[in-house]
């Protein structure tokens, strides 16, 4: 007695189903929007970046690195390097918390496939992902 009904049952299923919109984005033509609390890979803006080291000190798996100069004529320092180790990342965000000047940010940028691991290993902030080979 119970196959009739659950016959009935399957179908009703179907038919509001078959009626609804559909839900599935066509990718890659059509791509997600990340919800505001996803956290990317580390990205930087180096004209915003006070080299305060505070980002260096909260990472917990030091993936961060810096090194600047400072300018002899105007007594500032200069941004020489930022550098990114993303295979070591964790994704928490401290380093986006603890910036004075929201220099540092995480993207999100959820397409990051790699061949070859190496890559990831030593990113340059300053000149961005471009020499990261994503697949």
């Amino acid at each position: 007695m119970h196959g009739p009904y659950s016959l009935i049952q399957g179908l009703w299923v179907t038919l509001k189903n078959l009626l609804s919109p559909a839900v599935t984005l066509q990718y890659p033509k059509q791509r997600q929007q990340m919800s505001a609390r996803y956290r990317g890979m580390v990205e930087l803006k180096s004209d915003k970046c006070i080299m305060c080291m505070q980002c260096i000190k909260v990472c917990p798996v030091a993936c961060l690195h810096l090194t600047f100069k400072m300018n002899e004529e105007t007594k500032k320092k200069v941004l020489e390097t930022f550098r990114y180790e993303a295979q070591l990342c964790c994704f928490c965000g401290f380093c986006e918390e603890v910036c004075p000047t929201s220099a540092i940010f995480l993207n999100k940028d959820y397409e990051v496939a790699l061949i070859d691991d190496r890559s990831v290993l030593n990113i340059d902030l300053m000149k961005g992902y471009q020499d990261v080979a994503w697949h």
